[in-house]
Parts: structure tokens; C-alpha cells; sequence
């Protein structure tokens, strides 16, 4: 799809979301065809806040809902210079954009590189 159509879907966008429940079908369908060209590796995160607007949740972490926590045992201490040359303190490598289709339960997410500020991937949990 070409920009002008981008934008189009865009402009629908921001209506449908300021629109009721009914709306829903036809978010999901727009808000897939915009993934579709703005979920790919390599995209600037700023298509993706220039075309969704501000995501309905910034986040380190995507939380599932009913998503058991599991206890782990603690494991061996390492100084940090160990710990980031075994490719450790990752953990604030990347961040999620995520847009809400119906609730928290259902929403599509880009997963963003903060060092380079584009799209490592993207999906939908539907909450299933």
C-alpha cells in the first residue's frame, strides 16, 4: 500500500477508536492492514506513533493476562561487567507499544529496539 493509503487507514483509525464497541470488526481490520505495513523489523517507531497515535500502554514487558508466576531459585552473582558480557541486562533493551483493540485482553503490540528505535516485531494477543 502506498503512503496515501497509510494515511487513509490512519484517519479511520483515529475515528473508530474514539467510536463505541460496535466499531470492533472494522478497528481490527484496519488496525491489521496498518501492522501489516508497519509491524515489519526495521520500521521507526516514530511511523508507527505518526500513524497510531499514542500507544494505550508503553511497557518494558507484555504481561499476559492469567499468566502464572513461577518461582525460580536464585542463581549465581555476577559483577556487572560479567553479567552484561554474557548478554545480560537486556532486559531494557527493547519496549512494547501496545494499542488496544477491545480491552487489555485484546491488543496488537510492537515490540521496539530503544537503541535503535525500530520495530523488532509485532503481533495480536486476542485473548484467548
Amino acid at each position: 500500500m502506498s503512503d496515501d493509503s497509510l494515511s487513509a487507514l490512519s484517519q479511520k483509525y483515529q475515528q473508530l477508536k474514539t467510536e463505541g464497541s460496535d466499531s470492533n470488526d472494522n478497528k481490527y481490520k484496519v488496525m491489521k492492514a496498518m501492522a501489516d505495513q508497519l509491524g515489519l523489523p526495521g520500521t521507526p517507531a516514530a511511523d508507527i506513533l505518526s500513524h497510531f497515535g499514542k500507544p494505550d500502554e508503553l511497557t518494558p514487558s507484555l504481561q499476559q493476562q492469567g499468566q502464572a508466576h513461577i518461582a525460580t531459585m536464585p542463581g549465581p552473582a555476577f559483577d556487572a561487567a560479567t553479567a552484561s558480557a554474557l548478554g545480560g541486562n537486556q532486559s531494557n533493551s527493547s519496549y512494547y507499544l501496545v494499542y488496544y483493540l477491545k480491552s487489555k485482553n485484546e491488543y496488537l503490540y510492537f515490540k521496539v529496539d530503544s537503541a535503535k528505535e525500530t520495530v523488532i516485531t509485532s503481533d495480536w494477543n486476542l485473548g484467548q
